[in-house]
């Protein structure tokens, strides 16, 4: 079986691959915890809008979709906080439809058929270069050092927003801190596993996580476990059983996410 990790695509897979499970599944903790993931699935498809602006203007899709996914998603932060009438939930779905509105609207502006603008729609980790391995790297330090530093603020902010502001914490920074690297995440991940399935992977280990554990720090810790277990899993099943990687390892973390749900029922 190993003999397959000997492949240069099979060894820039899993570089991606456990890199970007790594950051959606930190977090995607809290992603769970704020009952968000609507959220989640929004920012994949501000995303697909940056792809399709980035194909129309002849620029890196993944840039225009990082940029994108930032300006929105912290366009969502500051109406929610301007116009308190409306509730969040509405406020993403309006950002929602137009940006997926706008993609579509953008793509129908592109001339031929673009093989490779599907891509991003359902991924391929096992075209993906060094180059785009070294990237997802590089975000997943980053995440994880920005985590290391703001995780006892956005804690706080997770489960009480007032009391957090009591206590000093700056709420509406820490806030905007979270949602760009949730689109900052989100972005990176879609040449992995594709616009469709990144909501999935921000979502399910996390979700699984928080079937087995008993404090926050274990959350983390399980979230990270069974995202990159996913990928791990799901790479090597979809190698041998010639199926797309990305719905290979969403749908092991979905097993993963059921088999902790039996072990929470049984106790």
């Amino acid at each position: 079986m190993f003999e397959l990790f000997e492949l240069q695509f099979m060894q820039r897979a899993l570089v991606a691959g456990v890199s970007t499970g790594f950051a959606l599944s930190i977090i995607g903790v809290f992603v769970v915890l704020r009952r968000s993931a609507f959220f989640g699935d929004a920012v994949a498809h501000f995303a697909f809008l940056g792809i399709a602006l980035g194909f129309l203007i002849s620029m890196n899709p993944i840039a225009t979709a990082v940029g994108v996914s930032l300006l929105l998603a912290i366009g969502i932060g500051y109406i929610q906080r301007r116009v308190s009438i409306q509730s969040l939930d509405t406020i993403i779905g309006i950002f929602f439809s137009g940006a997926a509105a706008l993609g579509i609207f953008t793509i129908g502006l592109l001339e031929g058929y673009r093989v490779d603008l599907f891509q991003f729609l359902f991924g391929d980790i096992i075209s993906v270069s060094w180059t785009d391995a070294f990237f997802a790297v590089l975000i997943a330090f980053t995440v994880f050092i920005i985590f290391m530093i703001t995780w006892k603020p956005l804690f706080r902010i997770t489960f009480n927003k007032e009391v957090a502001a009591v206590a000093g914490v700056r709420v509406e920074y820490y806030e905007y801190i979270f949602l760009a690297m949730l689109a900052l995440v989100t972005a990176v991940s879609i040449k992995i596993i594709g616009i469709i399935l990144v909501p999935a992977l921000l979502v399910i280990p996390a979700a699984a996580a928080k079937n087995v554990s008993q404090s926050f720090k274990q959350m983390i810790v399980f979230s990270i476990i069974f995202g990159v277990l996913s990928v791990l899993i799901g790479l090597i099943g979809s190698f041998y059983f010639n199926t797309a990687s990305g719905a290979t390892i969403v749908l092991t973390a979905i097993l993963f996410f059921f088999i902790t749900a039996l072990i929470q029922v049984r106790k």
